[in-house]
């Protein structure tokens, strides 16, 4: 009986040794290439198995921007999906658990090595995210998520996205002012939300105009 809990116990130290030895792949199956392109969509991770979600690289990770810049996350570097801020990750999702697996990396080893300014690192996630695939919208957010909730350095760190800004991100597209200007009257309108004049100024009515 000894022997066989000791054979137990031995099988037991072996099994753990080979699962945190054990790699996974972290996988985009969607890639667009009009924003950028990657040199695997099939990228080789170690996981460290320390009660982390850091996982080592076993290959480079290469992003190649629209605008021809190359961002490289080399093989043995360490991530840990950190820069995404937790607050976010309970709706987001994980750092490793979505199509923008790749994008994450990229972001995580360009933050932690300063390969641009904070402004540059938070847009090439943005462009690596549409470039894996990753909906536009959900896209958005999350860029809005690290832009906003990430630590800054260099220049420009009081800086935030104006509410244009905001309005182009999630619209998906450039929006001039008289377009915002119609895109909150088309939102009142759709909400039965109307600015009228009283004899005590300018007010809002809520309902249906028929209860004027």
């Amino acid at each position: 009986m000894k022997h066989l809990k000791l054979y137990l116990l031995i099988f037991s130290l072996f099994s753990s040794s080979i699962a945190c030895a054990k790699e996974v792949t972290l996988s985009v199956t969607h890639p667009n290439a009009k924003y950028g392109i990657f040199s695997t969509y099939s990228l080789k991770v170690q996981p460290l198995n320390d009660g982390s979600k850091r996982v080592k690289l076993l290959e480079d990770l290469i992003f190649i921007d629209a605008k021809g810049k190359k961002w490289t996350a080399p093989k043995g570097y360490v991530v840990d999906g950190a820069t995404i801020p937790k607050v976010f990750q309970e709706f987001i999702g994980t750092p490793y658990g979505g199509q923008y697996v790749l994008a994450s990396v990229i972001h995580d080893v360009a933050y932690d090595k300063r390969l641009g300014t904070w402004k540059e690192v938070h847009q090439v996630f943005y462009d690596a995210m549409l470039a894996s695939g990753v909906e536009p919208r959900k896209a958005a957010l999350m860029y809005m998520a690290v832009y906003e909730g990430s630590q800054r350095w260099g220049k420009n760190q009081n800086e935030h996205l104006s509410d244009e800004q905001v309005l182009n991100l999630l619209v998906g597209k450039k929006l001039e002012k008289k377009d915002v200007a119609n895109l909150i009257d088309n939102v009142l309108q759709s909400l039965d939300i109307r600015l009228e004049e009283s004899e005590g100024g300018l007010r809002l009515n809520i309902g249906s105009s028929a209860k004027k």
